[in-house]
C-alpha cells in the first residue's frame, strides 16, 4: 500500500476544518446546550452543568492524532476495496460515516441525551468520513 502523505494531510485538514465549522459556528449553541455547556458573560470561561471546565490543548492534540489514524485507516481500506476515484471514496467513507452516525444515535439514546446532539455529532461523522474518503481516493496512487 502506498501512502500519499499530501492526501492524508488534506484529509486531516478537512476533518479539522469541518469540526471547526460544525462545532465552532454552525451548531455551536445546539451542541453546547446538548452537552450542558454554557459560557460566562465575557465568553472567556466554559461551564459544564455549572462547574467550570479547565481549558486544555489535550483534546485538540488527541483529535489531530485521531484524524491522522482515520486518514491512514481509510487509505488502507480504499486500497483494499480498489477505490478508483473520488466517488468511490465518497461512498466507502459515507458508509463508514453512516455506521458511525447510527452508533452515535444509539449511544445518545441510552445516555438520554437530546436527539439534537445526536443529529449534530452524527451528521459530522457522516460528512467527515465521506469527505475524507473522497479526498483520499481522489489522490490515491494505483
Amino acid at each position: 500500500m502506498k501512502i500519499n502523505w499530501l492526501a492524508v494531510l488534506l484529509a486531516v485538514v478537512f476533518g479539522m476544518g469541518l469540526g471547526f465549522l460544525f462545532y465552532g459556528h454552525l451548531f455551536q449553541n445546539l451542541w453546547m446546550s446538548g452537552n450542558g455547556i454554557t459560557m460566562d458573560a465575557e465568553q472567556t470561561k466554559m461551564f459544564k452543568n455549572g462547574v467550570e471546565m479547565p481549558m486544555s490543548l489535550t483534546p485538540m492534540i488527541f483529535n489531530t492524532l485521531v484524524m491522522i489514524i482515520y486518514a491512514l485507516g481509510l487509505t488502507w481500506l480504499l486500497s483494499k476495496t480498489h477505490a478508483q476515484n473520488w466517488m468511490d471514496g465518497l461512498i466507502i467513507g459515507g458508509l463508514i460515516g453512516l455506521f458511525t452516525l447510527l452508533g452515535v444515535f444509539v449511544g445518545n439514546m441510552f445516555a438520554m441525551n437530546p436527539s439534537s446532539l445526536s443529529m449534530v455529532n452524527g451528521l459530522y461523522s457522516l460528512l467527515l468520513f465521506a469527505g475524507m474518503g473522497a479526498i483520499l481516493a481522489y489522490f490515491r496512487k494505483h
